[in-house]
């Protein structure tokens, strides 16, 4: 499916998940793109603040309670993946992405998520900061062809390096 118009940050709502932080870069985007944010968690109201006081309802969504099917379809629709967790071990935002061939754009600092997204190959890595993340989203815009690229590159990643459900059962059993 073609890329759309929107990065895409599904991930429960907590400080240590950054959502903040993306809000705050599209401050600095020059190019139309939008981001959509997807979760539930004490930020979710600061975070609706943040978007009010920025003026930037036009620029930013956040969506509450998608169901499964519906999530599949917003990681379809999407240009690509935030993910701006600190430090987490593993994050799932990655792998979904790629499954459906969309890039991620993940911070310096992210933790387990760098054993995946590799800079240039399956997504952007960049500085935590508000205009690094902007510069990211921006390139994702202009060069969809790369970035088309880069998506397909995460799901092979996705396809050789995580194993299947049965795979896993017999890891843990065995």
């Amino acid at each position: 499916r073609e890329l759309g118009d929107y990065l895409f940050y599904p991930s429960r709502m907590d400080l240590i998940k950054r959502h903040a932080l993306a809000v705050e870069a599209m401050r600095h985007v020059r190019t139309p793109v939008q981001l959509v944010l997807a979760g539930r968690g004490n930020e979710e109201r600061p975070l609706r603040e943040q978007v009010r006081r920025l003026g930037l309802e036009d620029r930013v969504r956040i969506e509450v309670g998608i169901p499964g099917d519906q999530l599949i379809e917003r990681y379809l629709g999407a240009l690509g993946a935030f993910f701006g967790a600190f430090d987490e071990d593993f994050g799932y935002v990655p792998l979904e992405a790629f499954a459906a061939a969309r890039p991620v754009v993940t911070l310096s600092d992210s933790g387990g998520a760098l054993e995946f997204i590799t800079d240039q190959e399956t997504g952007l890595v960049v500085a935590p900061e508000p205009e690094a993340v902007a510069d990211a989203f921006d390139r994702l815009w202009e060069e969809r062809d790369l970035a088309a690229r880069w998506g397909a590159a995460g799901r092979d990643v996705v396809l050789e390096r995580v194993p299947a459900w049965p795979e896993i059962v017999e890891q843990l059993l065995g």
